[in-house]
């Protein structure tokens, strides 16, 4: 019995184990896929992630590649005015080979293929982004980054503006001591001058020109600005403004305020500052011989004075000019016409031969601007604001002692002047050309005290740092030969003319944009009045010597 109910639990235990087993072995396998299923599912999802870091960055390596061909089409644009612009013939074939230098992408779609490449999913890793072109993309991008530093260094460009200019900074110093015929003279101070200079292409023929400047208002021969007004603020103003047209490289024409058509800078003819409200011409006409490759036609007409006085009254300031009181009080002109010759003597001697005559209509009122009783018709009223004085740069004859009437009847002066320069050498990795320039003047509006002679000689040039520059300068300018208001005030200190002046000049480069300028003036005084001649000099000989020196820092931007 017990036997029987032993096999009896036996058999059922056997049986129970048996049902169990299955579920034993399914759990098992259930264990084993799980882990297997997690596995699987670990790999892919590092698959997904080194996927779309792929595809990320293949996006950021479309989005360069898309900012590089923007900006190398902008590039090629500019590059493709710059070469439209030059007068060679053949420079526009240069352009294809600019823009292969600037990069490919400018002028294929080989940069496009690329990127298409880049965003097919189906590359393998380590071919999506292969280390060469993540090498030609920098090499894209650094050769962007050049090229635009090069069209900003060239332009200067905002919209088509172009600005420059220059800061300089002076300190002056005047001396001459005193005796029975002039006063003594210690003027010693700091000045600067301000330009800022725009310029704007408004197609291919038509240029416009601008210049704000410093200076006092009440002077034309200058642009210093004295450090003097206590805490004033100094005055900034139009300097230069014309509209230049030239159809061609042999024709320019110009109207507004400018630079003379003959200015060359030399303090001889024109103070370097002084500007002239008109109109001028050039053209230029290429010759066969080597001798004189160039011939120039130069005229300008400058109007200085609207009087709009039809029928002078008694009691005008003009009477004391000379007019005649109910007759018209006409315009005061300026005519420049003359040419220029420009030619190579050999492959290092080149020389320039220039002629040209200063016709002067109503010479009187340049006068009369220059006294108390004639500014406020003449410059006040043509400013529309009332001076503190009249214009500076007296120094002419006149028939009475500060008189409003020149001495010489009319100013029709001719000049002559030769140039002759030479490349010269290398000193020490500096360029050392050499100039000679003779420029002689006469009056032939008068008969007396009408000449005028200045003989300069030129070492060195100044373009980079520790280049020098010497210059050593002698002229006579006699009490009728120019008009004193115009010509240059530092070689002609307190008198532009009856004057005889040496002077040096020594210029250093400091820097690519400033230089230290340095000018020495020793001037003696040529003729005393002569009541008898109806001849009247503010200056007179027997002064005593007058030194100037003008040290200046000149930045350049």
């Amino acid at each position: 019995m017990r036997k029987r109910g032993m096999a009896r639990l036996f058999t059922i235990s056997v049986l129970f184990l048996g049902s169990l087993a299955p579920k034993f072995s399914l759990a098992g396998q259930t264990r084993e896929s799980t882990a297997a299923r997690a596995e699987s599912a670990s790999e892919n999802s590092e698959k997904n992630r080194a996927i779309q870091l792929l595809q990320h960055r293949v996006e950021q390596q479309q989005k360069e590649i898309d900012q590089l061909r923007i900006a190398l089409k902008e590039q090629g644009g500019l590059l493709e005015r710059i070469v439209q612009s030059l007068p060679a013939p053949g420079a526009k074939s240069l352009l294809p080979a600019v823009f292969r230098a600037v990069g490919g992408m400018a002028t294929s779609d080989a940069g496009s293929d690329r990127a298409d490449a880049l965003n097919d999913t189906t590359v393998r890793p380590e071919e999506a982004v292969p280390s060469a072109m993540e090498k030609e993309v920098a090499q894209q991008a650094a050769r962007v980054d050049s090229q635009a530093q090069k069209m900003d260094e060239i332009l200067k460009n905002l919209g088509g503006f172009r600005f420059s200019g220059d800061f300089r900074f002076r300190g002056d110093a005047q001396v001459r001591s005193g005796n029975g015929v002039a006063g003594p003279l210690q003027n010693i101070r700091s000045r600067y001058r301000l330009r800022l200079n725009v310029d704007k292409d408004l197609d291919s023929r038509f240029r416009f020109h601008m210049q704000l400047s410093t200076g006092p208002l009440s002077n034309a021969i200058t642009n210093d600005q004295d450090f003097a007004g206590i805490v004033a603020k100094h005055p900034f103003s139009i300097a230069e403004a014309y509209i230049q047209f030239h159809p061609n490289s042999k024709f320019d024409m110009r109207g507004g305020r400018m630079e003379e058509v003959f200015a060359d800078n030399m303090r001889f003819l024109w103070d370097d500052d002084v500007r002239f409200n008109g109109f001028q011409q050039s053209l230029s006409i290429p010759l066969e011989l080597q001798s004189m490759k160039r011939l120039e036609f130069r005229m300008g007409e400058y109007i200085l004075s609207n009087p709009n006085v039809v029928i002078l009254a008694p009691g005008s300031p003009f009477i004391a000019a000379g007019f005649r009181v109910g007759e018209k009080v006409r315009d005061t002109l300026m005519f420049h016409p003359g040419l220029v010759i420009k030619g190579d003597l050999s492959n290092s001697w080149s020389h320039q031969l220039t002629s040209d005559v200063q016709i002067y209509r109503n010479a009187n009122q340049i006068q009369l601007a220059s006294l108390a009783n004639g500014f406020p018709v003449l410059v006040s009223n043509a400013l529309g604001i009332v001076l503190s004085g009249p214009l500076g740069g007296t120094g002419n004859a006149t028939t009475t002692a500060g008189g409003a009437i020149y001495n010489a009847p009319h100013f029709q002066i001719a000049r002559l002047a030769y140039r002759l320069e030479n490349k010269g050498t290398k000193f020490g990795g500096h360029e050392l050309p050499w100039w000679l320039d003779l420029q002689v003047v006469r009056n032939m509006g008068t008969s007396k005290l009408r000449d005028a002679v200045m003989a300069s000689a030129n070492l060195g040039v100044v373009r980079a740092p520790r280049d020098v520059r010497f210059l050593y300068q002698f002229a006579i300018k006699d009490a009728n030969s120019l008009i004193s208001q115009f010509t240059d005030d530092d070689l002609g200190t307190g008198s532009g003319v009856n004057i005889a002046v040496h002077a040096f000049r020594f210029d250093l480069g400091l820097t690519r944009f400033l230089q230290w300028q340095n000018l020495f003036f020793l001037q003696n005084e040529r003729r005393a009045s002569n009541p008898a001649e109806q001849l009247f000099v503010p200056l007179q000989r027997g002064a005593r010597t007058t030194f100037r020196y003008l040290g200046q820092l000149n930045f350049i931007f």
